[in-house]
């Protein structure tokens, strides 16, 4: 730590003005450069200090190695599948439509009998009314080819006698291509008679003709009424419909169900459970399709914040591409909170770990439009999980093993130079583990330097130092972590001469093996706020001798800033100290440059500032003790002055007779610098 002595610095300049003839005087001015009273708090932050209730002080201070967060057990990879699916099927509707041949447009000279009973003569008329257009565009399709499918035909008997053969035929009108023909027989009055056609493999179009080839019908037995306006009712129904292409109205169906198993690859860990902290499932989908598509992607076995009552669920909404275009769409949902198993399809059953299981499905939306829709068609989707940072995960996370060797400042001897001779001093190591795995730790070493004398001390400890020590898991919840201690003291350890060396390094190695002894049930955990850490805990009543025991400070100083400053030729500083402290001390105040160059010291003679006496029935100093120091300052060394940008203080302090002695919060260094300045005026 660095040690800090304020010095606040004030200046009474006096100027003095007398209208005269032009001469030039020296006076003399007397002026108080600073007043400070300095504690122990101004050498060691506070941050440090513990005020006993004694009010003397104690250093506290805590530094820490760890091992922390799930990532340093786990790395969750970007897992990112594609699947282009082409259309397995497309499906069209039923439809049917009706149509009439009646007896006025088989034989035009019936009408001549219409609405009369007569008996019926039999009939045998060959193309009787040529070709018919029926044009099923609107409630079929426009054109189609498919791969499966059939069209019914039924033939109806309006008529009021046997109909004994119908040859029916069906054709494309475009391309007068045959669809269907077929013969009916033996069709009673009123009765009706179907034949299906499959249509795998053909091109059906919306418009096409319909003709009656021949009809052959029975006599009548006695007079039967004719009606012309009744004969023969065609019925074309299309079920089962699964085209190659069309050109139609297009119900809503589904195009894609894709259930996978997606197995993650951990580097080692076998997953069984993983909360997101953060996160994100990224989706990409083209399709040429012309219809809009909804995507519903989900993680059946994942739960908001647990509940697996609410797994992870997201819809998509795809535009309908334009004619000869792909309809990209791109996004990413949170998953923020979503607890995910990576347990497979069926938790129960085998994989148990590092696979997740998906659901994708792709359904068109009806829109009621001519749309045109092929097997070429696709839709393809990039799907998965991307940027995991767990809040926490199950498994098996592996055998690993963790070199800690670091390195840290301290700041308690920071700046500080000499020897001193601790009494009293305890460090305190703690081995805390706050993974749900065992760790087997080795403290190979914890050394003290001292970078200015290059001086180094090892800790010794019989059982913390060099030995294996099994930290057992955390338990988990709430997370409670598992803590192994050790004290070093001046029994148990070389703690006195490891601090002496006033180290403002600590290097400590540490090796630590997790799971040394395997893990079979996958209920080892890690959390985003678990730790495997050493912390060192030093705690030492400052009572200490101290021989050259140097402290520093360093602060800005400005001495053109004073009025009249440049009018100031010599003068004498004259340091006042009253010493609370049980220590003897020198003082060097030195000149900096911007380069950190000394320019000018003061009180370099080594005059001592004298110790307070302790009192042997309080153990305290009652009274300080008085010292003064003085420095002569040349109009040479006040130029010097002037060019300073810093000062910088020195205070190295020693133990009367090497006696260890408390410090208490009350002791102060008062000081007072005064200055007797020579101006030069002019008269």
């Amino acid at each position: 730590m660095r040690t800090k002595i304020i010095l606040g610095l004030s200046v009474i300049l006096f100027f003095v003005s007398c209208k005269r003839d032009q001469k030039h005087w020296d006076t003399n001015i007397k002026a108080p450069i600073f007043k400070a009273e300095l504690g122990f708090k101004n050498l060691i932050a506070d941050s440090l200090l513990v005020v006993e209730s004694d009010k003397s002080y104690s250093l506290s201070y805590e530094y820490e190695y760890a091992i922390d967060s799930v990532g340093s057990y786990l790395d969750v990879p970007d897992t990112l599948d594609k699947v282009k699916i082409t259309l397995d099927k497309l499906v069209l509707a039923d439809r049917t439509y009706t149509d009439t041949f009646t007896l006025r447009e088989m034989d035009p000279s019936t009408g001549l009998f219409d609405g009369l009973t007569l008996p019926f003569d039999a009939q045998k008329i060959d193309n009787p009314q040529g070709e018919q257009i029926i044009d099923v565009s609107e409630e079929f399709f426009q054109t189609a080819k498919f791969n499966k499918g059939f069209l019914d035909i039924t033939i109806h008997n309006q008529l009021p006698v046997y109909v004994d053969i119908i040859i029916f035929k069906l054709a494309n009108k475009e391309s007068g291509q045959v669809i269907a023909q077929d013969t009916f027989t033996d069709i009673a009055p009123g009765a009706s008679q179907t034949k299906s056609i499959d249509l795998a493999g053909k091109v059906v179009d919306g418009v096409m003709v319909g003709s009656i080839v021949s009809v052959e019908t029975r006599a009548s037995n006695g007079p039967v009424l004719i009606d012309a306006d009744k004969g023969v009712i065609l019925n074309l129904s299309v079920h089962s419909l699964e085209p190659e292409y069309a050109t139609a109205i297009f119900p809503e169906q589904t195009l894609v169900e894709d259930k996978q198993e997606v197995v993650y690859k951990f580097g080692g860990p076998l997953i069984t459970e993983i909360k997101a902290r953060s996160g994100w499932v990224k989706m990409k989908i083209s399709s040429t399709i012309q219809e809009e598509i909804i995507i519903d992607y989900s993680f059946p076995n994942s739960g908001e914040n647990g509940d697996f009552n609410k797994p992870f669920r997201r819809q998509y909404r795809v535009p309908a591409a334009k004619p000869g275009t792909t309809q990209v769409i791109e996004g990413e949902f949170p998953l923020d909170g979503y607890v995910m198993q990576y347990k497979g399809k069926d938790p129960t059953q085998p994989p148990f770990f590092n696979t997740i299981y998906s659901e994708l499905t792709a359904r068109t939306v009806y829109s009621g439009e001519v749309r045109d829709l092929s097997l070429e068609d696709f839709v393809e989707i990039e799907f998965g999980l991307v940027d995991i940072k767990p809040e926490y995960a199950f498994g098996d996370f592996g055998k690993k093993e963790f070199i800690l060797d670091e390195t840290v400042d301290i700041p308690i001897f920071k700046d500080v130079s000499g020897t001193i001779d601790l009494e009293a001093v305890k460090m305190n190591l703690f081995l805390d583990n706050a993974f749900g795995i065992q760790a087997l730790t080795t403290v190979n070493s914890i050394t003290a330097s001292n970078s200015k004398n290059k001086t180094t001390v090892s800790l010794t400890h019989p059982q913390a130092i060099g030995k294996d020590i099994l930290l057992t898991r955390a338990t988990n919840p709430p997370l409670l972590a598992h803590t192994q201690f050790y004290e070093f003291d001046q029994n148990t350890s070389n703690i006195k001469e490891f601090m002496e060396v006033l180290p403002d390094k600590i290097t400590t190695n540490i090796k630590i093996i997790s799971r040394p002894n395997g893990s079979n049930d996958y209920t080892d955990f890690v959390k985003d706020e678990s730790y495997l850490r050493a912390r060192l805990s030093v705690v030492m009543p400052v009572q200490f001798a101290a021989n050259n025991l140097t402290l520093v400070e360093k602060q800005a100083f400005n001495f053109n800033g004073l009025e009249n400053s440049e009018k100031i030729k010599s003068g004498t500083f004259k340091l006042r100290v009253e010493n609370d402290f049980p220590l003897d001390a020198k003082i060097l105040v030195e000149f900096l440059n911007e380069a950190d160059e000394v320019l000018l010291d003061l009180f370099n003679t080594g005059e001592k500032i004298e110790a307070a006496q302790v009192n042997s029935g309080t153990g305290k100093t009652d009274q300080s003790a008085l010292s003064y120091l003085t420095a002569n300052i040349s109009a040479q060394q006040m130029d010097l002055i002037r060019e300073a940008t810093k000062v910088r203080i020195k205070s190295v302090f020693d133990t009367p007779n090497g006696t260890p002695n408390k410090i208490f919060s009350d002791y102060l260094i008062k000081t007072q610098l005064s200055a007797d300045f020579v101006y030069e005026q002019t008269l």
